[in-house]
């Protein structure tokens, strides 16, 4: 999910093992703009979109 997301917004393929050669900070900067992102996989699934309820009558 978030290769996904990394891959779409920024560009990073983390099959090649970019992830090794970068800092935590750095990863944890793209995460975070992740969770900024409304379409983002990350911000979906831990934040799903709120369904309307519908009103009961009595």
């Amino acid at each position: 999910m978030i290769d996904a997301d990394l891959h779409q917004f920024y560009g990073v393929d983390t099959a090649d093992g970019i992830l090794k050669n970068r800092p935590y900070v750095w990863l944890v900067t793209r995460v975070s703009g992740l969770m900024a992102v409304e379409h983002s996989r990350l911000r979906l699934k831990l934040y799903p979109p709120k369904k309307p309820t519908a009103h009961r009558r009595k």
